[in-house]
């Protein structure tokens, strides 16, 4: 609603709050570099703070940080001002601000890569899907199925989150860059590598096939049974690691025992994680199957620790 004669201009999702002003802004940056985020970062060399002392190392920190989300601005970076990203009134601050800082280092990551092929969105067929839920069953299938990703011009980081974020995978399509897919393997099992991976594919097969502001952030923390978008990415994942008719008519769907579960990924070829990991989310019993989800078999598999 105006006071002029001009046409009503509708502002959805607006924020009227005030900019803060230079000095708060600076105690916020002071209170920023003594967290474990920044520490981290700097750790990492994101941010190269000069000094030595205590004192101006906070100091040196604060200044470095607003450095590097200044350069966010730059092409390439732009994604990770989460520009039609989907808010959270749940995700804390420093969540944000870490997964932000996150978004930026991995889109720089992906910018410098140099892939074997352009993006083609139509070579994320069926054939494609099946090819990566196969590559389950192998010794080494995280590994091959991210060159697989790679092979067809898709940007893949693998990078460990920062202190204060709970984010599996993100999902964007950079105007400079192009599609990015990026995971931090926080839970270091098979069965979540393979769900996330599929459900960031998802995303870029059905959300990101052109380049825009979108930017994907997931967690299996956080509850997005309202989103639509979120949905199709769940169900692109769920499907396309096990058919939703041979889903519904195994006896792994109906029994959830372990030997009902070992014969559906014969069957069909996967890991059993997948199978079991399934069950473990649809029944919301995270106790089940310890032995055959994959508990820490896919980062050192990656990384070579």
């Amino acid at each position: 609603i105006t006071e002029s004669d001009a046409p009503d201009v509708p502002i959805i999702g607006a924020n009227l709050s005030p900019q803060p002003s230079a000095e708060e802004f600076n105690l916020f940056l002071v209170e920023l570099a003594r967290s474990d985020t920044a520490r981290e970062m700097a750790r990492r060399k994101w941010i190269s703070p000069v000094t030595s002392s205590l004192k101006d190392r906070i100091t040196e920190r604060s200044s470095a940080l607003f450095e590097f989300f200044s350069d966010m601005r730059s092409p390439g970076l732009a994604h990770a001002m989460f520009k039609g990203r989907r808010a959270s009134a749940r995700r804390p601050l420093m969540d944000e601000i870490a997964t932000t800082a996150w978004i930026a280092y991995v889109t720089s990551v992906a910018g410098s890569q140099q892939n074997s092929a352009p993006f083609d969105a139509t070579r994320i067929d069926d054939a494609f899907v099946q090819h990566l839920a196969s590559l389950s069953s192998l010794d080494d299938g995280p590994k091959r199925a991210l060159d697989a990703v790679q092979s067809i011009g898709i940007h893949v980081v693998i990078e460990s989150g920062l202190p204060g974020m709970s984010v599996d995978g993100v999902s964007l399509h950079d105007e400079h860059v192009g599609p990015v897919l990026a995971m931090t393997l926080r839970h270091d099992r098979l069965d979540n590598f393979w769900f996330t991976l599929l459900h960031e594919i998802g995303h870029i097969c059905l959300h990101l096939r052109h380049p825009g502001d979108a930017v994907f952030v997931d967690s299996e923390d956080e509850e997005n049974e309202g989103s639509e978008v979120e949905a199709e990415a769940n169900a692109f994942a769920k499907d396309g690691l096990i058919p939703r008719d041979v889903w519904l008519r195994s006896d792994a769907h109906r029994r959830g025992d372990e030997a009902s579960v070992l014969d559906l990924a014969r069957k069909l070829g996967i890991h059993p994680a997948i199978v079991a990991g399934r069950l473990r989310f649809e029944r919301r019993d995270y106790r089940m199957f310890p032995d055959l989800i994959g508990i820490g078999q896919v980062r050192s598999l990656i990384f070579g620790d």
